[in-house]
């Protein structure tokens, strides 16, 4: 539903408490007895409801004087002058206008009246100008003063004109029905034509029995009335109307009422948005509410909420929408602002960003001041421009936390999960798409993330999390998984967690904003948090029927899972220092889960290469903690082949990435081996051919750990690529 600037016409229209003010005013107009022309203003600022007061006004009228014949009714002519773009229209058009609304009635004499304004009305003819006799020199310039001198040339002279108005006059004095003449909308008019409507009141139409309700923006009028005259505007203005009625303000709590209630309708329309009742509460009073003065800002408002909630509803907040779109009306260069400067919002890395950091929050609070007061067009000391400034700020750190708390403006404690769940405005990866509007730019929708934690079977979740992983997305699609954690129900948990182990090992795609981390650091990391949600009795069962159930692509999730909770308790690579991991399981349970892995690994070597194991680092590290001559034993044996070797040494050749790739050696091959045979066997694997079959990054921590070995002093602890990819080109021959 789209909400129309149209006036309303109907008292059962009245949302807003004015039909009492239109009963007073048609009371006033009833009952003003008159004999000359009276000139009521009727002032209100645009959006305040004036046309229709009017409407109802004149409804009153009618109302009270349905039961009255003819004779003793009041005439209404209600004349729209911004219909005419021209000043020969308007003034043609006025009489017209009244002649018709006379001949209509089905009374001779009024009648005869239209008839009269008819004649006045050609008398004038095509002038569009009226002579300097009439006050009105100069109504169309140079044009109509030729056309002037035409129709005086035929005999049309200013006595004619005069004649037929007295003729008027006469008829209108005899008359006992008093005339209403209503001209709407004057401060949508041309400053020329302004003048030119007061021009006509005061002269040639001033009649006796006549009333003019004139409609207008006082401020407009008078700017566009200085200089008519000696003195100013607002003196000419004082001259002419002799009842000047100012529009109440409407109350505060009507117009918020009738927001209130349009929004709930709209919100009611689009049941897949989010609507958090405490967000709206924050952000309700200073960034929407206040920025709401009259019925026109409502509509505005909601027909852009509307419009933006038809593309985009199912990803956003309802709130947030609903406040960007209140200061893209009411501040739009503000707007852009926000649009342009994301980062500086969201706590992203931006240019300027170390300078900001050096400046306290009273520096950086006047500096962003005076960038908005600049976008306000305040270069100069304006109170209303500084008061916006207040009310901006106050905004945009009420509608981005990480902003209010980086000026000083607020210390709202915040959680990025409750931006990213709620789909607010001040997450990053949320933003722009407050202002695209387009949802193929949204990589996946709410209702994905709702299926895969109400509806997915298992191997829909599995499938849906290795599609994400193909399009580069399953870091993201996991974060907005256990952003909405805490609304997973129960018996989800489980299919969940079974979900996020058999899929783990597959899951490589990098966080991009934190790129050293891999999808399956975050699902491993997430299966100890929901696992603190499963009753105590089902943990233990359901990690060590995982572990026994591994193959050899899965047990480095294991492995991980089981690290992550041996650090919950301060053991192994914690040295006794507890890490902020949730102690899911007691430390029995975690002691005879470590019996369980040590005895699934095992198994698995008895099947497998260890260094066929995508992390076999993490494997090797716990079996050897665990049952250390085991793995001692095992890794003593397994590196008697050269393979194996140069697998192995992948461990203690580190890459390292600053404008170009190094690489350094550490000592930790010396546990096992020595130089000379980790030469000997790449000399072997060298001169066979099966190093070139190896992955690249096996060859390449070959060949940089034999550059090091035998140019040691050559090398400042780092080695280049570059002469990486130069000794294996030799190599290769």
């Amino acid at each position: 539903m789209f909400y129309s600037d149209k006036p309303i016409q109907l008292s059962q229209e009245d949302q807003l408490g004015r039909n009492s003010f239109a009963k007073l005013l048609a009371q006033s107009l009833l009952h003003l007895n008159i004999l000359d022309t009276f000139t009521i203003g009727l002032f209100g600022k645009w959006g305040s409801g004036k046309t229709s007061i009017v409407n109802l006004t004149l409804r009153e009228i009618e109302e009270q004087q349905k039961d009255l014949c003819t004779e003793n009714k009041l005439i209404i002519v209600h004349f729209e002058p911004w219909n005419f773009s021209e000043e020969n229209q308007l003034l043609n058009q006025f009489f017209i206008r009244m002649s018709n609304e006379f001949r209509n009635k089905g009374d001779k004499n009024l009648e005869s009246i239209g008839n009269a304004l008819e004649q006045y009305s050609d008398a004038f003819g095509l002038l569009g100008s009226l002579s300097p006799a009439l006050g009105l020199l100069g109504f169309l310039g140079k044009r109509g003063t030729v056309a002037l001198g035409k129709r005086l040339k035929n005999g049309a002279g200013e006595k004619d004109i005069l004649k037929q108005k007295e003729f008027i006059i006469k008829l209108l004095e005899k008359q006992s029905s008093r005339i209403l003449v209503v001209i709407d909308d004057i401060d949508r008019l041309s400053n020329a034509q302004i003048r030119q409507v007061f021009q006509l009141i005061t002269s040639v139409a001033k009649f006796p029995n006549t009333m003019y309700l004139l409609v207008f923006d006082k401020d407009i009028v008078v700017k566009a009335l200085e200089n008519v005259q000696e003195g100013s505007g607002e003196d000419y203005l004082e001259k002419i109307i002799q009842m000047p009625i100012q529009i109440p303000e409407i109350q505060h709590t009507k117009i918020r009422q009738v927001l209130l209630q349009r929004l709930n309708e709209i919100l009611a329309e689009h049941t897949d948005v989010n609507f958090h009742e405490t967000h709206w509460q924050q952000l309700y009073e200073p960034c929407i509410a206040s920025l709401i003065n009259n019925l026109r800002d409502i509509n505005r408002l909601c027909n852009a909420v509307q419009f933006k909630l038809a593309s985009i509803a199912s990803e956003v907040d309802f709130t947030d929408l609903v406040a960007i779109s209140a200061l893209e009306i009411h501040f739009p260069k503000i707007y852009e602002w926000v649009k342009n400067n994301k980062p500086i919002l969201t706590g992203e890395l931006y240019p300027g960003y170390l300078m900001d950091q050096n400046k306290n929050q009273k520096e950086l609070y006047a500096d962003y001041s005076s960038r908005f007061k600049i976008l306000l067009e305040g270069n100069h000391a304006n109170p209303i421009v500084d008061e916006q400034v207040e009310i901006v700020i106050e905004f945009l750190s009420l509608l981005f936390p990480h902003f209010g708390r980086k000026i000083g403006k607020t210390y709202e404690i915040f959680g990025l999960d409750l931006l990213r769940r709620n789909n607010q405005i001040a997450h990053a990866e949320k933003f722009f798409r407050y202002f695209s509007l387009d949802l193929d730019g949204v990589v996946f929708k709410k209702s994905q993330i709702l299926n895969a934690i109400y509806t997915n079977t298992g191997p829909e979740l599995e499938q849906l999390l290795l599609d994400q992983e193909k399009n580069g997305s399953s870091y993201e699609f996991l974060e907005e998984i256990r952003a909405m954690a805490s609304e997973i129900p129960s018996d989800r948990v489980k299919l969940i967690i079974e979900v996020l182990l058999k899929t783990s090992s597959e899951l490589n795609t990098r966080s991009t904003h934190n790129m050293l981390l891999p999808a399956s650091y975050l699902a491993e990391r997430m299966v100890i948090e929901l696992l603190d949600t499963v009753a105590h009795a089902e943990r233990f069962p359901l990690v060590s029927n995982f572990i026994t159930n591994s193959d050899v692509d899965t047990i480095q999730s294991a492995a991980d899972i089981v690290n992550q909770l041996e650090l919950a308790y301060g053991r192994l690579a914690a040295k006794g220092e507890r890490r902020e991991i949730k102690r899911v399981i007691t430390l029995d349970e975690l002691i005879r889960l470590e019996s369980v892995f040590t005895k699934k690994v095992k198994q698995l070597l008895n099947e497998h290469n260890l260094f066929d194991f995508n992390r076999w680092r993490i494997v090797y590290y716990l079996l050897e903690s665990f049952d250390t001559d085991y793995a001692k034993s095992y890794m003593k044996i397994v590196l008697k082949d050269d393979s194996n070797i140069a697998k192995y040494l992948v461990s203690s050749v580190s890459a390292w990435i600053s404008g170009r790739v190094e690489y350094e050696v550490e000592n930790t091959y010396q546990e096992y081996l020595t130089k000379e045979r980790i030469l000997q066997a790449i000399d072997s694997l060298k001169k066979s051919g099966l190093l070139f079959i190896l992955s690249e990054e096996i060859q390449h921590k070959c060949g940089a750990f034999f550059l090091y070995a035998i140019k040691e002093n050559h090398y400042d602890d780092h080695i280049p690529q570059s002469d990486v990819d130069e000794l294996l080109a030799s190599w290769r021959g």
